[in-house]
């Protein structure tokens, strides 16, 4: 049966193994378990208790509170802080960080925090995420460690208004940045830990994000893959799933290459003498139509997914240094992101040879299977 699944590379989450070294290619996690994490919240705002109490400034003032976001204009505001300690990391240059995911879970909505001070019952529409060194403690003064652009803008409105009463059917509720770029720049500047801070701007919200509140909370937590230090050493079953992979793949981006030119330069060709396009439409098609399983494409996609499957049947994806999708725990999704981007490669290398190339794929209605060439 044919499998149309390759056109859009499912979203890969969660750690293959747990390792404390980093010579290999390794998944490496930094959590609440990990000797040296420290989490909390820091308040900008003093409570009216003795009155009058003290709007925010935009200083930190009190902490011990959890780890949670709030804003109340005038009032106060809340910002979670994290710091993870790198020392698993021991060793390693920041090229051999292949990606870096925080990982955090809305789990209560906060309706109050002392009179005057109440809040709509519903959890942040927009949390940012910013990144600093830590030093290991979080103190006042890392309210402040908002400088630059955010590493992530959450959107939390996908999953419509959070309530406490949502939060107890779905449970908590889980949402990640890619943080890879700066923990690269972390190591490269020597930093011991990876600090972060969560805020928003969302008025009158109070947000959770620790593990005290529904099923399923849990506190954030970094999850880190690393590329090899060294070749790899595998037996004859690693080295035969790693042939089908790199082989099969290569034939699929000879023939994309093959089809994509001879297309493209038969649409130049004939509206250039002014003739139809009925001809070379039907003939684009059956050699590039990425779901079709009588197109040349098509059947160069199943030939790499049955050669993969056959030959890596015994494995996981893990045992060959994960490649690819990093986070893949079937060599399905293997294929399915090495499909991916070999139509991508190939598509942006034909494209950069073409100046048109955008209006000739979209003349014979292949625009949608070969975005990469409008890009």
């Amino acid at each position: 049966m044919r499998n149309t699944h390759w056109l859009h590379a499912a979203a890969l989450s969660g750690a293959l193994m747990l390792s404390a070294g980093a010579t290999r290619a390794d998944t490496i996690i930094i959590d609440s378990a990990t000797a040296g994490t420290v989490y909390d919240g820091v308040l900008d705002g003093v409570p009216p208790f003795p009155p009058p109490g003290e709007g925010p400034d935009g200083d930190g003032d009190s902490q011990n509170t959890g780890l949670a976001v709030a804003l109340k204009a005038g009032v106060v505001e809340e910002r979670g802080i994290a710091e993870f300690p790198l020392s698993s990391l021991a060793g390693l240059s920041a090229g051999q960080i292949a990606n870096a995911t925080l990982t955090f879970k809305i789990d209560d909505v906060i309706g109050l925090f002392w009179p005057g001070a109440a809040f709509d019952n519903t959890a942040a529409d927009t949390i940012y995420v910013f990144t600093y060194s830590g030093n290991g403690a979080v103190t006042l003064a890392d309210f402040q460690n908002v400088v630059g652009a955010p590493a992530g803008v959450v959107d939390t409105t996908p999953f419509g208004v959070i309530t406490d009463a949502t939060l107890g059917s779905s449970g908590a509720l889980q949402f990640q940045v890619d943080v890879t770029t700066r923990l690269q720049a972390l190591l490269t500047a020597s930093a011991s830990h990876m600090g972060i801070v969560f805020a928003t701007d969302d008025e009158n919200s109070a947000t959770s994000l620790d593990n005290l509140g529904v099923a399923g909370a849990v506190m954030p937590f970094l999850t880190i893959t690393t590329v090899p230090l060294e070749p790899p050493v595998w037996d004859g079953a690693q080295l035969g799933c790693q042939k089908a992979i790199s082989k099969n793949a290569a034939k699929l981006a000879k023939t994309l290459r093959g089809g994509l030119t001879k297309c493209l330069d038969g649409v130049l060709s004939a509206t250039s003498k002014g003739k139809p396009l009925t001809d070379v439409t039907a003939k684009c098609v059956a050699a590039l139509a990425p779901a079709s399983a009588t197109s040349k494409v098509g059947k160069a996609i199943d030939k790499l997914e049955a050669a993969i499957a056959d030959k890596c049947a015994d494995l996981a994806p893990a045992n060959v240094a994960s490649p690819c999708a990093s986070g893949a725990t079937t060599f399905t999704q293997v294929a399915t992101c090495v499909v991916n981007a070999q139509l991508t490669t190939t598509s942006n290398a034909v494209g950069s040879e073409y100046g048109a190339a955008c209006a000739l794929i979209t003349a014979v209605g292949l625009d949608a299977d070969y975005p990469a060439l409008c890009d």
